[in-house]
């Protein structure tokens, strides 16, 4: 909305230039297969400036070169996502936006899990978007959750 190109990163990072600008963060409630609640949180570095950002991180002052109201980038947030509010129930629409939307789509990635480290080309997400699929040595495998960076 404020002409900044964002991408995503897995598995909830918005970011420019590889430089973190917004982080989403989910937290559910189910019951058998029925959610009970999601809470979603949002940061978003607005008008934050170099010297206040840490390393790896951007924000919208620093691509546009401008400060932002932050009631009205509140304001614009929420209507965007209440115009999607009717798809986000479509698993396959949603999964898919976000690999079109992808930083790492189809390159090569290392990713640090708890069991060590995993390297080789990012393929895909499934659909819960929780698991990236890497290509690797060894064949296709999934990964549930690690920290991710591009291969150089």
């Amino acid at each position: 909305m404020y002409g900044v190109r964002s991408e995503v990163k897995w598995p909830n990072d918005l970011v420019v230039n590889w430089k973190k600008l917004a982080g989403i963060l989910i937290e559910t409630k189910t019951s058998g297969p029925e959610l009970v609640y999601a809470i979603a949180g949002i940061g978003l570095n607005v008008n934050l400036t170099a010297e206040e950002m840490p390393m790896g991180a951007t924000s919208i002052f620093l691509a546009r070169k401008k400060r932002f109201s932050l009631e009205k980038t509140l304001s614009s947030i929420l209507t965007v996502l209440e115009g999607h509010s009717k798809t986000l129930s479509e698993e396959r629409a949603v999964v898919a936006d976000w690999w079109e939307h992808c930083a790492h789509r189809d390159k090569a990635v290392i990713i640090e899990t708890s069991n060590g480290r995993v390297r080789g080309k990012s393929v895909g997400v499934n659909l819960d978007g929780s698991i990236i699929i890497i290509q690797t040595n060894r064949g296709s495998v999934t990964i549930p959750d690690g920290t991710l960076r591009l291969d150089a």
